[in-house]
């Protein structure tokens, strides 16, 4: 299907996205420009005779480059992923356009368009840097549990995306997971009953020291991790994506998360008892008058000084140094 393709309001061009076919677009003779229009991948494309060099875009995941033949001819291609942007998109492919009907060759528009793209992905909400680490750390545990353990069993562990006061709910014990980029394992508390165990049930603290892996090629990515996790799980892949929607991922900003990580110690558990600093309700109570009025309650804890311990399986792996290999 082909056909001229005027300036579109953001209806008409919902219509295009949404009709589940791919469409030509001859926009511009001299100099000659296609817009293709992919509605089941969900993105739009500039093409034009090939003349130079193609940009390389392996750091960007929502703008891929290439070549392609048309009737014997070699033709350039900038593709933008219009997913939850059409309006945005199109935009960045007519600034293409309009910067070739200028003079600019497709390289410069290109790379034009492609710093253009940075912003808008810049000023997307993202998740927040605190928020990254800390689901760095528990995705470190998930996976492990799922070298040991079937998947059903360990998404029904993981708490934390349901708003639960508990990180993990294992079936002798509960887990509230702190990770951290500090030399020292001082941890954030948010709120006074994040370290208030359940009535019958005692609670630990597991500590995770991580840092930026810098050349390290065994660092991991928040991408990288959920990847790693979407391709072991079958039956419950669904389920662990929409509790990641729910932390605020989006497949479609992996590019935001680039940094990786390494464990800078073994993770570590210490048990929440009556000699851990740890601000809970009850406490409040017994020194604050109308302890029932204070709310947003946030510290820092450094448990470096405690004594960790082994609250039992499924933990005792994760926290446990490997037995080193006789020579």
């Amino acid at each position: 299907m082909s056909e001229s393709l005027p300036e579109l309001n953001p209806d008409t061009l919902a219509k295009y996205f949404g009709s589940g076919t791919i469409s030509l677009h001859f926009v511009s003779e001299s100099p000659e420009v296609l817009f293709v229009i992919d509605g089941p991948g969900q993105r739009i494309s500039v093409l034009t005779p090939r003349n130079g060099m193609v940009l390389d875009t392996s750091t960007l995941r929502r703008v891929t480059t290439g070549t392609e033949m048309r009737n014997g001819v070699e033709y350039a291609r900038l593709t933008f992923d219009a997913r939850g942007m059409y309006t945005e998109a199109y935009g960045l492919a007519l600034s293409v356009l309009q910067a070739m009907r200028g003079g600019a060759t497709f390289a410069a528009a290109a790379s034009a368009a492609m710093t253009n793209m940075k912003s808008l992905l810049a000023a997307k909400p993202r998740i927040s840097k605190e928020k990254q680490i800390g689901l760095v750390g528990e995705l470190m545990l998930f996976r492990a549990l799922l070298d040991i353990h079937d998947e059903h069993t360990v998404i029904e562990w993981w708490l934390g995306p349901l708003a639960e006061e508990r990180d993990f709910a294992f079936p002798a014990f509960d887990a509230e997971v702190k990770t951290t980029l500090s030399e020292s394992r001082t941890h954030v508390i948010h709120g006074a009953g994040q370290l208030q165990s359940s009535p019958g049930r005692s609670l630990w603290l597991v500590s995770i020291q991580i840092t930026r892996a810098g050349g390290d090629p065994n660092g991991v990515t928040l991408p990288g991790v959920v990847q790693e996790i979407r391709d072991q799980l079958t039956s419950t892949r669904d389920r662990f994506l929409a509790h990641m929607t729910a932390e605020g991922w989006d497949d479609g900003d992996v590019a935001m998360y680039p940094t990786a990580y390494t464990l800078r110690t073994r993770p570590a558990a210490y048990l929440i008892d009556d000699d851990f600093p740890a601000v809970t309700p009850g406490r409040l109570h017994a020194v604050v008058p109308h302890s029932d009025l204070i709310s947003d309650v946030t510290y820092r804890v450094d448990v470096s000084s405690r004594t960790p311990g082994d609250p039992g399986d499924p933990l005792t792996d994760f926290i446990t140094p490997a037995p080193k290999q006789e020579a």
